[in-house]
């Protein structure tokens, strides 16, 4: 008899088990969180929240509290989630901070804000205080390079080391495809269907990761329930984007390293020398066979250029308080 009860009791739990799993496998919106829960325990990652200004900030953290800090920015139209493989590389040596920036990932738009570069840092720097960091080291792609280049310029008593990866901001001097567009008026990286998502993977990724259509369809769902405050960030932002960068690359006095795809299809590769020339202390590495996310395209060959930069001694002249 009891032996009857133990088996029923185990059979209906698998059974629970297994309908609980079909749920969630066809339900986008909780297998994908629930793959990036387990994606970060397996990295070592902690999902954390900071009220900055009274508003929660949903950030990602990996490293000793005790090392010195490194803060990740993503790009436009992506999330925490985009920086996550590069923490690893980091934690070892780093205290590693991820935030979503307002309007992206869970972070909600700031009703009544002009979501420009200038709002941007101010933020950054905001959370930054919030988690008492008075120096640290920062690692922006696209978008996020080039607020981080802001940043530098801005704060920089605030700014140690900077990595600029495909950064956003100047002008190239050979428009591609994607830059034409974007110069007359268009943005190419809206998503209003699957169909947008599917094109924009082609223009960031040269060699392009697999996507499980549950993926697809969250992030086509996230997208199109925030397009309206999206294209908002857009107009906002496009002047600085486009050249707002350039005539402060003299000014950024951090140490800097600026790495670039040479497949590039969204911030030409042309744009790398209008970085090193102008920066003064900066440095490139130009990584082939990788396209817009460049970690991603060819992520031994990017690790070898980061990690040895942000992990060299600090030059005599700066000093951390």
């Amino acid at each position: 008899m009891f032996q009857r009860v133990r088996f029923r009791w185990i059979a209906s739990v698998l059974i629970l088990a297994v309908i609980g799993l079909g749920v969630v496998w066809f339900t986008p919106s909780l297998f994908v969180p629930a793959v990036m829960r387990l994606a970060r325990l397996a990295m070592g990652i902690d999902a954390r929240e900071v009220l900055v200004e009274g508003r929660p900030w949903g950030y990602l953290e990996s490293g000793s509290a005790d090392a010195p800090p490194v803060l990740l920015l993503h790009g436009f139209g992506t999330s925490r989630e985009a920086m996550m493989s590069l923490m690893p590389w980091l934690s070892p040596t780093h205290r590693c901070l991820t935030p979503d920036l307002p309007g992206f990932g869970r972070h909600p738009y700031h009703a009544g804000s002009v979501h420009d570069a200038d709002f941007y840092v101010d933020q950054i720097v905001a959370f930054a205080d919030a988690l008492g960091l008075r120096r640290f080291d920062v690692v922006g792609t696209s978008m996020g390079g080039a607020l981080a280049t802001h940043l530098a310029v801005q704060h920089p008593d605030r700014v140690r080391r900077l990595v600029l990866l495909a950064p956003a901001g100047v002008r190239p001097p050979v428009l591609n495809e994607f830059m034409q567009q974007v110069e007359d008026g268009a943005n190419p990286l809206d998503i209003a269907s699957e169909a947008d998502f599917e094109r924009v993977l082609g223009y960031v990724f040269e060699v392009r990761p697999p996507v499980p259509w549950q993926f697809r369809q969250f992030m086509t769902a996230e997208a199109v329930r925030r397009r309206p405050e999206t294209l908002q960030i857009v107009e906002a932002i496009r002047p600085f984007l486009l050249d707002g960068v350039r005539e402060e690359l003299p000014k950024v006095q951090a140490s800097t390293l600026v790495v670039w795809g040479d497949r590039d299809r969204v911030t030409d590769r042309s744009m790398m020398p209008v970085f090193t020339a102008g920066i003064p202390r900066a440095t490139g590495a130009l990584i082939r066979g990788a396209g817009h996310v460049v970690f991603s395209d060819a992520p031994e060959e990017t690790r070898r250029s980061v990690v040895p930069f942000l992990q060299a001694p600090e030059p005599a002249s700066a000093s951390d308080d």
